[in-house]
């Protein structure tokens, strides 16, 4: 991958502050497209004499991923043109002031539509964050793509209490978890103007412009980026569900393998870099998948509780690996002017995937049975690590960097 440092912007060292403000925007991520769950119930229940009433409330649940799938390959161009500062800066402000709207909105409508809005702001957020560190040299770069992911396994341990505790309030309460964004504006202003935005000249001179966004390298990158955004669905969404076929109804019993998962996951993010400098990007994509395909056929496998739980617990800390690798994949496999948009297509596939992810797993279930959820994704993955080992070994395009 050429790298000239004609082909870049001039950069001064980031600093503490300015790395501390890329991270804090991890937070983002979570609260921006899981926070309103809890409080959905209550919601249906306020609004319960609006037509279509159950099909908003699940909008509201749903629609700020879409909104982020649909607008982060942008929120990736408009980095690369204006920077990630103003992106980020701009994003965290609509972030507060649309997020925390349904406190005050009395329209089930309106609400949805603040929600499409917030997924953007939430694109802007999390693609010019990834967007910065992808500018940084390769060794710092893998060890905060880690720590950026391990922000957001943080904020989903303590979000949901949180949620919970004013849901119990009041369901409007609940909303303004989104002002927290308003704390980060002062340490994002430290960041320097230029971070993340290409030099003009790339743009008028220089040959690489004429490279393809996405190439067969993006096109792997991308499959897998659809295949673990989908996963990440597997344990609070079908986790439940299987326990209560093996008879664990006990809500408390239930959430456990859930919260080691989250544990397990924070823990998988913080072990990134050193891993990633090891292994090398293809390396990890590897490894990561063929433990993934493991874990998942064995918790479609068992009915013991204590060892579904090991395998949702392995299963939740490899998705934990493979969504940074995704990221520093994005950027080792596309041009230097390319790369903030390359992280934010990439992040667009994964999320977006997750609209697919009801369509998949109930083909899967008629297909085997509820087990068969796991199972078909525990296949796929090991065929992605038997694919990626492939075409490390054969040293296709895809595998150079690692």
């Amino acid at each position: 991958m050429a790298s000239d440092a004609d082909d870049e912007m001039p950069r001064a060292p980031l600093g503490g502050l300015a790395t501390a403000a890329l991270l804090a925007c991890g937070l983002f991520v979570t609260i921006g497209l899981f926070s309103p769950g809890l409080v959905l119930p209550q919601i249906a229940s306020a609004f319960a004499g609006t037509p279509g009433v159950s099909l908003l409330t699940e909008m509201i649940g749903a629609i700020a991923g879409f909104a982020f799938a649909l607008s982060a390959p942008l929120c990736g161009t408009l980095v690369g043109r204006l920077g990630c500062r103003k992106v980020i800066l701009t994003g965290l402000v609509l972030f507060a002031v649309v997020g925390s709207l349904p406190a005050i909105l009395d329209d089930l409508w309106l609400i949805v539509a603040s929600r499409f809005i917030l997924g953007i702001a939430t694109a802007a957020i999390c693609t010019g964050a990834l967007g910065g560190i992808g500018t940084l040299d390769p060794s710092r770069q893998a060890r905060l793509f880690g720590w950026f992911s391990a922000v957001g396994g943080v904020a989903a341990i303590l979000l949901f209490p949180i949620v919970g505790q004013l849901g119990h309030m009041g369901w409007r309460l609940a909303f303004l978890v989104h002002l927290t964004s308003l704390l980060v504006v002062p340490l994002c202003l430290v960041l320097p103007r230029h971070l993340g935005r290409r030099a003009p000249a790339v743009a008028k001179t220089s040959d690489l412009s004429t490279a393809p966004l996405v190439n067969t390298a993006m096109v792997g990158v991308l499959i897998i980026a659809g295949l673990t955004g989908m996963s990440m669905m597997l344990s609070p969404i079908y986790g439940p569900i299987y326990l209560a076929s093996l008879g664990v109804t006990d809500t408390r019993l239930a959430s456990i393998p859930l919260t080691i998962g989250a544990a397990a996951a924070v823990l998988g993010s913080l072990t990134y870099g050193p891993l990633q400098q090891r292994m090398g990007i293809m390396g990890l994509f590897v490894f990561a998948a063929a433990v993934m395909g493991l874990t998942l056929i064995v918790a479609g496998g068992t009915r013991d509780f204590v060892l579904f739980t090991v395998a949702i617990a392995g299963m939740s800390s490899m998705v934990a690996l493979l969504s940074p690798n995704i990221n520093a994949a994005a950027v080792a496999y596309s041009r230097p002017e390319h790369a903030a948009q390359a992280i934010g297509l990439a992040n667009g596939m994964m999320f977006g995937a997750q609209l697919l992810f009801p369509f998949v797993a109930g083909w899967a279930r008629g297909l085997v049975g509820l087990s068969g959820v796991f199972l078909v994704f525990g296949a796929g993955m090991a065929a992605v690590a038997l694919l990626a080992g492939v075409r490390r070994l054969t040293a296709t395009p895809l595998a150079s960097p690692g």
